[in-house]
Parts: C-alpha cells; structure tokens; sequence
C-alpha cells in the first residue's frame, strides 16, 4: 500500500517480539510510526501479551469471538483464500485415484494430534462405514515423532474394526495440491478442540466441500448451522458422528451446503475481502487527529 503523503507510517504485528520492538521504535526511539496488532486468539491472553496489547494504536480481530478478548479492537477481519487456486482443483494427487468410484469421500485436513480432533473423526467414521457400505475418509496430515504413537493406535482401531481399505492417509500434502484434495471429498470435518482461526473450513467451503466443524477459532463465523454446514461441540464424538449421518443419510442437502459455502466464502472470507479491511483500519488511523 503506498505510503506518500501519510502522516505516519505503520507496523502491523502479530507476535509478542514484533509487538515489542514495535513499541521501542515508537516511544524509545520515537521513531513516526503507529502500531496495529492483528488477534487470532480465542482465550484470554496471559499477563506478558495484555500489557503489550494495550499499547497498541489498534487491534484487528480474526473473528468475533477473538474480538471479546482484547480491548480497542478496530475492526473484525477474518483472514482471506485465494478464491482462483481453490476454486479450479486444476492439480492432481495421485494417491486419490484409489477412492475413485468409491462413493462419497470424507476428509480431514490438519496435524494427525488429539488437538485436531483426528481421534474423534476415526471414530465417527467407522459408525459411519457400518451405516453405509459406500463411504470412504481420507486423513491428510503429518503425524510427528511424539505423536506416532497416537497414529498407531488408530490405524490399529480401523484394522480391528474391517475398514483399512476404507482409510486414506495421506502425509503433507504441497499447497499445490490442496485443491485437488478438497476437489475429492464431498466432506470436510474440522473437529478441533482449539483452533486460533483455522483455514480449513474457507478453503473446503470455496472447493465446493460441505462443512462439518466444532465451535473453536472462526468457525462459527464461517458454518451458518443449516445452510453450509454443521457445527458441533468441541470433543463431543456423538454430535460429530449424527452431523455427518445426517448428511450421508439425505436428511440435509448435500449440494445446497456446497453451493451456499462457496457463496459465503466469495462474500467474507476472500482474500480481496482481507486487504480491504485491514485497508479501512489503515484509513482510520491515518484520518484520526
């Protein structure tokens, strides 16, 4: 953004170091600069980030529940997709050809943790996978070392339950590719028990993808309960397990909720939408006395 004929100029941050060497060019080296800090957190802040936070000329919030934890916020703006890369799944994986044919797809995108809610979404599959005989998961995601442990034990719990053939895993997947990925699935669940924002449930919504997703980060932001999505409690595997019946049942429509995420997703959730807002909190701040 050109910064001609500004009174100041500004530094947008978004972690404690950058927050505090923002505040040293400020006041220490009174340096012209006014500091704007961008929010994603959905909990309180601890007593270091408070202190730093309130001597910010203005907070950005990712999405309404992270405006409730900070003062002064300027302004709610979620982060934004590149609508072009999602939209057009133009790359391929080609792990994914064995599910072609298959049925319906699910999936869940994110680090193979307790935290992603990886466990909870096993498990909802495999009551799934006894209902209908056509259902198939892929798990995309990177399993670190102190967590192969966690991985063993549910690839062991699909072996015991019959399913093997019905679970793809799939390891990091380039950002290339992720619009292939989403292309294959006709479902995403995002069962986090904590996320800050989360970008999963956009970039599916935007691929033409239905949403299942719990009640953390953005998320209730981006699912409208009914329209393009479910949403569910955080760690609840029984409401995870109905919402995805649900919609494998024919109880919701399927291609409404497509249709209606991608809308949603072009309307809130673009990147466009993402530098105009942060551009109107730049515009205040300039335009202030």
């Amino acid at each position: 953004m050109p910064i001609f004929n500004r009174p100041f100029r500004i530094w947008h941050v978004r972690r404690n170091n950058e927050m505090f060497w923002a505040i040293v060019a400020r006041d220490l080296l009174h340096l012209n600069v006014r500091i704007v800090f961008t929010s994603a957190a959905i909990r309180r802040h601890s007593w270091y980030p408070r202190q730093l936070i309130k001597k910010m000329d203005a907070v950005i919030a990712c999405s309404s529940k992270a405006a409730s934890f900070v003062p002064h916020v300027y302004r709610v703006v979620p982060h934004g997709v590149d609508l072009q890369r999602f939209e057009h799944g133009l790359a391929t994986v080609p792990e994914l050809a064995r599910l072609a044919g298959r049925g319906r797809v699910v999936g869940i995108v994110g680090r193979v943790r307790p935290e992603k809610g990886t466990d909870l979404f096993v498990r909802s599959m495999l009551e799934s996978m006894r209902l209908y005989d056509d259902v198939c998961a892929v798990i995309v995601g990177k399993a670190t070392a102190k967590y192969q442990p966690f991985k063993t034990q549910l690839i062991n719990l699909i072996s015991a339950a019959g399913f093997s053939d019905r679970f793809l895993w799939l390891n990091e997947v380039g950002l290339e590719n992720m619009p292939a990925v989403y292309h294959a699935l006709d479902i995403v669940c995002a069962p986090a028990l904590y996320e800050g924002f989360g970008l999963v449930p956009i970039e599916a919504m935007v691929s033409g993808t239905a949403v299942v997703a719990s009640k953390t980060g953005a998320y209730e932001d981006m699912v409208v309960e009914g329209k393009n999505g479910l949403l569910v409690d955080c760690g609840d595997q029984n409401q995870l397990q109905n919402a995805l019946i649900s919609i494998l049942d024919g109880g919701t429509d399927l291609a409404s909720f497509k249709a209606e995420g991608q809308k949603i997703v072009r309307e809130k959730f673009s990147l466009q939408s993402e530098f105009d807002g942060i551009s109107k909190v730049y515009e205040q701040l300039w335009s202030e006395k």
